[in-house]
């Protein structure tokens, strides 16, 4: 058995799917033309993750998508249309590694804990490897007109995984209302995750605190409000 440390901590079967195994989903490239834009938006991805977002110039995306700046504008017509589309490419990854990550058909004979735990290890994860790009996006498209509404497509198909998962172990959770249960345990993990990473951008260590600290503290969270029973 491979047993998971913490305070929430469940046993896994021997054939059940690690936490870590969970990876980001990225769609398969068709043809040349794709390719070329997901080069530049890779290389836009790198600059920000690198030197932030006020290192992204569109030479430098050229340059470092070994492309020109001609190919660049023929896709974008300014860095504002880059980062929208790197924004809707990063919102449609988020929802088809969720639908991945969260396949009913990953963990059957997994205790609902396990579950729990395996979901918030990979959140924690996801947010802290993704920040630098979460916090861009934030700074340079919070007023754009359509950020939110992608956010808010995000937020649901995520939901509609987590419910397609938990929700087929309702005879493990005892809140009486499961399916709202379930898309406000979401709303918890997402917001705290969301205020960790806007928190410590701005490094004040008395608002720090440990991934497996965390790990635990939203698992025992999520457990307690789904009340979720052996």
């Amino acid at each position: 058995m491979r047993a998971k440390t913490g305070t929430a901590a469940a046993e896994l079967p021997d054939d059940a799917p690690a936490p870590g195994s969970l990876r980001w989903v990225r769609a398969p490239l068709q043809d040349r033309s794709k390719r070329t834009l997901e080069r530049l938006l890779d290389a836009a991805e790198e600059i920000i993750r690198a030197r932030g977002v006020a290192a992204l110039t569109i030479p430098a995306v050229a340059q470092a998508a070994q492309s020109s700046v001609g190919s660049f504008y023929a896709r974008f017509p300014d860095k504002a249309a880059l980062l929208r589309t790197l924004h809707e490419r990063a919102c449609e990854q988020s929802v088809a590694t969720a639908e991945a990550a969260l396949d009913p058909a990953r963990w059957e004979g997994v205790p609902t804990e396990a579950v729990i735990r395996a979901f918030a290890t990979f959140a924690v994860g996801l947010f802290a490897e993704r920040r630098p790009m979460m916090l861009a996006f934030s700074a340079e498209l919070g007023g754009d007109a359509g950020f939110a509404a992608r956010r808010a497509r995000t937020a649901a198909g995520i939901a509609r995984a987590l419910r397609g998962l938990l929700l087929g172990r309702r005879a493990s959770i005892g809140h009486p209302a499961p399916e709202l249960a379930v898309d406000m345990a979401l709303r918890l993990v997402t917001g705290v995750l969301e205020q960790r990473n806007a928190l410590e951008a701005g490094g004040v260590p008395e608002v720090e605190i440990a991934d497996a600290v965390l790990i635990d503290e939203l698992t025992r969270a999520v457990l307690g409000y789904l009340d979720v029973r052996a």
